[in-house]
């Protein structure tokens, strides 16, 4: 029997066992420019008042917990926030494994126009990973990922797909050039995650709190006549 496609996400699977874990990977930017710690301090800012209470540090990791109700049960919220350039443990280990067992997963990096995602000055192990993919067998059933890179959605869609599959699996995607320094949609989309609202709502909330994208140079005249909405939700 034909399986039918899956129109909504299924967030009842993310808060099944009573937890949900959250990894926020900001940079680094690879262009020397620092934008990245400053993103890495407003993200900090922006989750402590969304009501986040900041129970562990070390160089370059931030965790942050609270706990809130979804359909009368009490979840347990962890989140990891990482600043790239300075986090003193393996990058590219953190990276694998909030791959496979994280129910959140957001990257705010540059795109490299399509080239790679732009976590290191080495990134073939993250992009051979995403090509090639690899199991774990203690996967999550159910995955949330946020890439915050530009035009998200047209360089990384299919690619990703490969890594990630197709079941299971929601994309959050950005169709435009963005701004690396804004860093808000994404405490929105924890918000209304841990309110129960539905995708759309959410789509709504972080396309309004994102703004109407710039004009960047490398826009096609032709893009410019589309709808300038920058986040775009894919349910697998």
């Amino acid at each position: 029997m034909k399986k039918t496609a899956r129109t909504a996400p299924r967030y009842d699977m993310m808060f099944g066992d009573g937890k949900f874990n959250a990894t926020l990977l900001i940079g680094p930017d690879p262009f020397g420019a620092f934008y990245d710690y400053s993103v890495f301090q407003g993200a900090r800012l922006k989750l402590k008042k969304t009501g986040f209470e900041l129970t562990g540090h070390k160089v370059g990791l931030d965790i942050f917990e609270t706990v809130f109700n979804h359909n009368g049960n009490s979840i347990r919220a962890r989140i990891r926030l990482v600043h790239g350039r300075s986090y003193s443990g393996g990058l590219q280990e953190l990276w694998r494994e909030s791959l496979a067992y994280e129910d959140l997963v957001y990257l705010k990096s540059h795109a490299g126009y399509g080239k790679h995602l732009s976590l290191s000055d080495d990134v073939s192990c993250f992009t051979d990973a995403m090509k090639e993919g690899f199991s774990h067998p203690g996967r999550k059933p159910y995955q949330l990922y946020y890439l915050d890179c530009c035009k998200s959605e047209m360089y990384y869609r299919d690619v990703f797909r490969e890594y990630v599959g197709y079941e299971g699996v929601d994309l959050i995607l950005h169709q435009w050039f963005c701004n690396y320094i804004i860093i808000g949609p994404v405490v929105v989309l924890l918000r209304e995650l841990m309110a129960g609202s539905d995708f759309e709502t959410i789509v709504a909330g972080m396309n309004d709190e994102y703004g109407v994208p710039h004009v960047d140079v490398e826009d096609d005249p032709e893009d410019l006549k589309q709808d300038r909405k920058m986040v775009t939700y894919c349910v697998g």
